[in-house]
């Protein structure tokens, strides 16, 4: 009877009547049971602690790594656990009682009935992202047994660019750039809107959705500027978490001109060393008004002293 009893039992069986059970029976019946755990996770059994008559609780745990490798310390991630038995679970990092790890960015399910698991991961950490291709897992939890999984949860790449007029300071004004991948694939980027994540116009910035060679190019100028004829684009390289400069666009005002001041003095690289203070009027043709210029005043769009800029 016994023998019949062996031959036929069940883990899941032995779960339920594995009081009336000696741990030699289980051991034996485990033995006969084949398991499939995912060659992403790492399975380990209980047959050491066999050996000394008792069977530990079953863990699943898992980490979230950064590009660094390092373990992800801050909340916010959550995580879907389905199971045997219509087990599903929902729940974030640190979450009682589910989690059973005290630290961020480490998850431990401690006493889980054996079976076919997978966990999936739904939100990431504040200023990380979830990677497709390591979103799922899934494995086979044995009696007594682990499956240990590894979440990679990056800094996004993010690239930083300017749009300035031609003295240089920040344009306003919904500036529009492309920004693409090697592929051609990317988006819109209009200055001051979503996902645009600058909070100075004119200055811009974006995530990108992975690491690689990306493409800027200005589209349109800000409201009342031009694009400069033949004005190139900008290629940035970046990787997980960096952060890549893209440069400053120029957009010019339709008319203006400029001019310097100075007494003649140059510098160490023979450069003349401009003259703040001066005032100027400018005359349009024939025409009998005159239109006052200070130095850093009025009229004068340029900030640097002894260097003058109009708009006409």
């Amino acid at each position: 009877m016994l023998d019949t009893i062996l031959s036929t039992a069940r883990r899941r069986h032995l779960g339920v009547y594995g009081a009336l059970l000696a741990v030699g029976v289980v051991a034996a019946c485990d033995n006969n049971e084949s398991t499939a755990p995912n060659p992403t996770a790492k399975a380990t059994t209980a047959s050491a602690a066999r050996g000394s008559g008792q069977i530990p609780q079953s863990v699943i745990s898992w980490k979230m790594l950064d590009e660094k490798n390092a373990v992800v310390k801050y909340d916010g991630a959550m995580f879907e656990v389905s199971g045997p038995f219509g087990i599903k679970k929902l729940f974030y990092d640190n979450q009682y009682p589910e989690d059973g790890d005290p630290k961020l960015g480490q998850v431990s399910l401690v006493g889980m009935v054996d079976g076919q698991y997978k966990i999936c991961q739904g939100n990431s950490a504040t200023g990380f992202i979830i990677l497709p291709a390591s979103q799922c897992f899934s494995g086979y939890l044995g009696v007594g047994g682990q499956l240990t999984f590894t979440f990679f949860n990056p800094r996004p790449p993010y690239v930083q660019w300017a749009n300035v007029t031609d003295v240089g300071t920040l344009l306003g004004g919904g500036a529009t750039f492309t920004v693409k991948d090697s592929l051609g694939s990317g988006s819109t980027i209009t200055d001051d809107q979503w996902p645009e994540s600058s909070p100075q116009a004119g200055s811009l910035q974006t995530s990108l959705s992975h690491p690689g060679t990306w493409t800027i190019c200005q589209t349109k100028a800000s409201a009342g500027y031009v694009i400069p004829a033949g004005q190139p684009c900008s290629k940035v390289v970046v990787n997980w978490g960096d952060i890549g400069w893209g440069g400053s666009f120029v957009n010019n005002l339709p008319y203006s001109m400029s001019w310097g001041v100075t007494e003649g003095v140059v510098d160490a690289n023979n450069t003349y060393v401009p003259l703040a203070g001066a005032k100027f009027t400018v005359q349009y043709g024939r025409s009998p008004s005159k239109t006052p210029v200070d130095d850093n005043g009025q009229n004068d769009y340029d900030p640097r002293p002894g260097r003058i800029a109009m708009k006409l």
